[in-house]
């Protein structure tokens, strides 16, 4: 099962999937809506996560498309908006959207599509197992039916077989009887895989089984690090259960800890450029810029002005304003040190800090910066941008607004001069 993700913005796109294959669906992901139509024509998907605003429609407008087209008229869309005007979304709803969710909603979002993944798929799970366990006949009937029920399965016969597997290989849980054959039995074997360096080892939730049922060897065998425990005979009911709930929670903890990186850079990034927003700018430029003060190093600020943008905008229109910013974005990338720090600051301006660097290095830098904009025609735009640099004074108390101030002041000195120039504090 697969849904089709179409967001503009390439972060929120990481965010959003992970999400939805926390809930057990693979994901395609798109920018613009004619991208989406185009593939529902050639390719099947289950479902279609679709944001309000695209990069050439809005989400009313491309669920009307697909409505409209008898080959994809049923599959069910979910349109995904930080916007809560009600007019809107009786607009989404009246063109065809099955659902609609808050961009925050993730928690919800992972729990429609593992709803829905599992009425698609009568609750099958995929997942890795280490199987610990002799030869017997009883291994192997528990072999078959874990393979009958869609789990890959790696079959060890000692513990220290078990354990050499488990360092080679990744496993989504490992299923070990407490007495097997060899130097390591079923609590030596616990002990050692809980030892071993690495959280992903440490992540892999332990299913112990054994003929032994009182609390003494069960609790021995949670202290060694076990995560459940089950006894023999075993019922295959129960340990399908077992096994399906304890991988389930691993790959959603796993999915919840990626989440949470992304919801950190979604803060710290603008999601239309994916550079920096000036957030992330502010809180970094602190921290260099008292280091610079403190060792008397060069720190050297560049802002950037694309020329008369919002008449670009008004002209052209914003989709392709928006071509433009990226383009921007990415040549400024391209030019930049690992030390140094880009961000979009604010619209449609660009600020570049460069450590190690003093004013009349980051005026070159700025020039190269100019002449690549101009001879860009991003979206087929004729461009230019103007550049102001400031430098951080030896007796500056360290304070960004004032290293700000003074490069704003000389891109505005740039732009009254008619523009597509660098212009330096005097």
């Amino acid at each position: 099962m697969e849904g089709l993700i179409v967001e503009p913005s390439r972060t929120y796109q990481k965010l959003l999937s992970s999400a939805i294959e926390s809930g057990g669906l693979k994901t395609k992901q798109v920018s613009s809506g004619s991208e989406a139509l185009a593939l529902l024509r050639t390719n099947s998907f289950d479902l279609v996560f679709v944001a309000m605003h695209l990069q050439d429609m809005d989400a009313p407008k491309f669920s009307s498309q697909i409505r409209g087209d008898s080959q994809t008229q049923q599959v069910p869309i979910i349109m995904v908006t930080s916007n809560d005007d009600k007019k809107l979304l009786d607009e989404a709803f009246s063109s065809g959207i099955t659902e609609i969710f808050a961009k925050h909603e993730l928690d919800k979002i992972t729990c429609f599509a593992a709803q829905f993944s599992r009425k698609k798929s009568n609750g099958a799970i995929a997942g890795h197992i280490l199987y610990i366990e002799d030869g017997s006949s009883a291994a192997n009937l528990t072999l078959s039916v874990l393979k009958e029920n869609g789990y890959t399965v790696d079959h060890c016969t000692t513990g220290e077989h078990g354990l050499e597997a488990f360092q080679k290989n990744i496993y989504d849980l490992v299923l070990t009887d407490v007495l097997h054959k060899g130097k390591l039995n079923g609590h030596g074997t616990v002990k050692a895989i809980r030892q071993l360096d690495g959280n992903q080892q440490k992540s892999v939730p332990l299913l112990v089984f054994s003929v032994l049922d009182d609390a003494t060897h069960k609790i021995e065998l949670l202290r060694l690090g076990a995560t459940d425990y089950v006894t023999k005979p075993l019922i295959e009911e129960e340990l399908l259960a077992r096994i399906h709930t304890l991988i389930l929670n691993k790959q959603l903890r796993e999915k919840s800890a990626t989440q949470q990186h992304l919801l950190q850079e979604l803060a710290l990034k603008d999601p239309l450029t994916g550079l920096y927003n000036r957030y992330f700018l502010l809180e970094a430029a602190t921290s260099k810029m008292r280091e610079a003060t403190r060792h008397n190093i060069p720190c050297s600020l560049i802002l950037i002005n694309p020329d008369k943008f919002h008449g670009i905008n008004k002209i052209h229109g914003h989709v392709k304003g928006d071509a433009i910013l990226k383009k921007i974005a990415s040549l400024l990338t391209q030019s930049i040190r690992r030390e140094d720090i880009i961000a979009r600051y604010d619209g449609e301006e660009f600020a570049l800090l460069l450590s190690h660097c003093n004013v009349y290095n980051a005026a070159i830098i700025a020039e190269k910066l100019r002449n690549s904009i101009e001879n860009s025609r991003p979206a087929d735009v004729d461009i230019t941008a103007s550049f102001g640099v400031a430098e951080i004074m030896p007796d500056s108390s360290g304070n960004f607004s004032e290293l700000l101030d003074a490069a704003r002041n000389a891109v505005a000195l740039a732009q009254t001069n008619g523009g597509n120039q660098v212009i330096t504090q005097q």
